[in-house]
Order: C-alpha cells, then sequence, then structure tokens
C-alpha cells in the first residue's frame, strides 16, 4: 500500500476515534464546548497536529446547531464569522447540527476531514431525509472510477441529485461564479510526484487549501491510479424547507488501482443515536 494513502485511512480513522470519545453526552453543551471537547481530544494525539488546515472556523473545527427550520445549517461558508462557534447555542433533543474537523498528518501532511449532520431526535421526517442524503453522496463515492474526469463524476452528481434535493452551490468552496456545484477536492500531494508543502504549519495549511483540484462540472482533472479526493455535500429536500440542510463527507482512495471508500461513520452513528442511517 502507498504510505501516503495509508496515512489519510489511518487519519481518518484517528479522527473518527477522536468524535467518538469527544460527542458523549451533548445535551446542553454550547456550540463552542462540543469545539472545545473535540480539540482536547485532538491535542492527546501525536499522529496528527493539535489543530486544523480549514480554518476559520477557529483550529479548523465546525460545529452548527439549530432547530426548526434550521437555518443556521444553511451556510454559505464555514469560514464566515456568523458561522463559527457560538457560546450561546445548545444542543437540544431536537436539533440538528453540523460536526467537522479538518486534520493533518504530522509525519505526512495527509489530511483526513470527517463531517456530518447529527441529530439525535424522534422526528422521522427528519431521519429519513438524512438517511437519503448520506445514501445519495455515498452513491456518488461509489460511482468514481480510474480515468474518469472530475467533470463527469460531477455531472453525475447533478442528475442524481436534481431531482430529490434543492440546487444549491451544495459546497461553497470556488469562488467561480460560473461553477453551479463543488462536490469536493483532491487531497494535495496524494498523487503528485515531489509536491512542496512547506515547512512551518502555516505554510502546510496554506498548500492544502490553495493546491487543492476541485470537484466541479469544468474540473477534467483525471483520476489517476494513485490518488485519494473528498466526496462532500450539503443537500437540501426539494419539497419540504422545513427539513435541515444535511451534510455527510466521505473520502475516496485509489491505491495503484484498489479503491477504498472512507465512510469511519458507524461508531459515530452510535454515540448520537443515528442507527436509522443504515435502515433499509
Amino acid at each position: 500500500m502507498s504510505d501516503l494513502i495509508d496515512s489519510i485511512i489511518k487519519t481518518r480513522e484517528l479522527t473518527a476515534d477522536i468524535f467518538v470519545k469527544s460527542l458523549v453526552d451533548l445535551e446542553n453543551k454550547s456550540e463552542v464546548e462540543i469545539a472545545q471537547n473535540i480539540l482536547s481530544e485532538v491535542k492527546n494525539q501525536n499522529e496528527i497536529f493539535s489543530e486544523g488546515w480549514y480554518s476559520p472556523p477557529p483550529f479548523g473545527v465546525a460545529v452548527l446547531l439549530d432547530k426548526v427550520p434550521f437555518g443556521r445549517l444553511k451556510y454559505d461558508s464555514l469560514r464566515n464569522f456568523e458561522f463559527q462557534p457560538k457560546q450561546n447555542i445548545f444542543f437540544e433533543k431536537e436539533t440538528a447540527g453540523l460536526i467537522y474537523f479538518s486534520p493533518i498528518n504530522s509525519k505526512t501532511n495527509m489530511i483526513g476531514d470527517i463531517g456530518f449532520t447529527i441529530y439525535s431526535g424522534d422526528n422521522k421526517e427528519i431521519q429519513e431525509h438524512l438517511k437519503k442524503v448520506y445514501k445519495n453522496i455515498l452513491e456518488v463515492a461509489k460511482h468514481a472510477e480510474i480515468g474518469m474526469r472530475f467533470s463527469d463524476l460531477c455531472v453525475f452528481a447533478i442528475n442524481l441529485f436534481k431531482d430529490k434535493f434543492k440546487l444549491t452551490k451544495w459546497t461553497t468552496v470556488s469562488s467561480d461564479s460560473d461553477v453551479s456545484i463543488n462536490i469536493g477536492h483532491t487531497i494535495p500531494g496524494s498523487f503528485e510526484n515531489y509536491f512542496v508543502f512547506g515547512k512551518t504549519f502555516d505554510e502546510i495549511k496554506d498548500s492544502i487549501r490553495t493546491k487543492r483540484v476541485h470537484l466541479n462540472e469544468k474540473e477534467n482533472f483525471v483520476i489517476p491510479e494513485t490518488c485519494a479526493f473528498t466526496i462532500e455535500s450539503r443537500l437540501e429536500d426539494i419539497n419540504n424547507p422545513n427539513l435541515p440542510s444535511a451534510y455527510f463527507h466521505f473520502i475516496v482512495c485509489f491505491d495503484n488501482g484498489k479503491k477504498t471508500i472512507l465512510e469511519n461513520f458507524e461508531n459515530i452513528f452510535k454515540i448520537a443515536n443515528m442507527d436509522y442511517i443504515y435502515d433499509k
């Protein structure tokens, strides 16, 4: 196995374990408290840096909580101050929320981001919506194959989503007004030879941010035999605006032609009472 792909897999697994430890007993905890719990667990690990690459939000951790009609989850960018963790917004019974962290492996500089929508309540319509979002984003990850252009994979996603979900910039990363959606990006260094990140933490973060290849309908990047990229989307129900905008983040790895999709949600969903995601 490629050492870099192995590093991505292990970093993602480690981050999932961090979430399992930090997301216990969330009731009445604020966005800031939840973010602090995650960062406390991060600082106990030697394999990753003590903060994430995607910042702001502070230290690379995003926590957004809201209840019906879930307006806070319809953010334009997690980098904007209004969508950074707040001290006066709390996790309650019928809260839905976004939780995300962007770790960097401290030896290889490979990233292993993980993010998801959390909902521990009893509303069956919300549960079914989250399950549908999860399965549709995963279907895009399953469709990816070696030799495929990013633009073609994005068009597949558009066609899969369009009759079920409201058309939005599902992931708002690109500043290109001609790009309708962006559903992921390459993991820098996972496929390039002699990739230079820089020496300082800020240089490493900036390299990851600026050298990603975005997965949109204009990008002709061709998936090589060894690489890794994210598949991530934030989807809203096409008919019911009172359902939360839901987000799930996967990583697709190709290692000398062998494909692995990194989910790593099973134990997180158990902690969050979200086993309904896997119901048929």
